[in-house]
């Protein structure tokens, strides 16, 4: 009797979807929204779904703040700008709260950022006439960065 209830505890929808978060998590951060969608969609059950994030939140397995952070970090490693990175965060269903508070601790230099994407797109090259300039400006702007930082490069 004993070991059917060990089993039962094993593939309980709660140790399912538990066992499901906790992989999902090794991979990388996670916003709350984020994996609770993930559950959502790999249909546990909602109620377990929403106590389970409460406890991984409580346990600090899963926090927003770290989820913020790392993300200002990645995206901007790999080239966006300020602009996306943050739509994006809010997206995924970060508070703006914590998307300023996370900016702040990852200490980006979006101007030196905005150069090296320039340099490594256009590699010293002179824009020639407006539409050359425009497509640039654009390009930048699609990546992410305001038009202050843009005129800073573009001119």
């Amino acid at each position: 009797m004993t070991e059917l209830s060990q089993a039962d505890k094993r593939y309980s929808p709660e140790s399912k979807a538990r066992n499901s978060a906790i992989g999902s998590l090794a991979m990388r951060e996670h916003s709350a929204y984020e994996l609770q969608q993930k559950l959502l969609n790999k249909n546990h059950p909602e109620a377990v779904v929403f106590a389970l994030i409460a406890d991984l939140q409580k346990e600090n397995l899963l926090s927003d703040a770290r989820f913020a952070e790392s993300y200002w970090r990645s995206r901007s490693n790999k080239g966006y700008g300020p602009v996306r990175i943050e739509r994006e965060l809010e997206q995924k269903g970060v508070s703006s709260r914590l998307v300023q508070e996370a900016l702040f601790e990852a200490e980006i230099d979006f101007e030196t950022l905005v150069h090296q994407v320039y340099e490594k797109k256009y590699r010293g090259k002179d824009w020639v006439d407006f539409k050359e300039k425009a497509k640039r400006q654009n390009f930048l702007y699609r990546r992410g960065f305001s038009h202050d930082l843009i005129r800073l490069v573009v001119g």
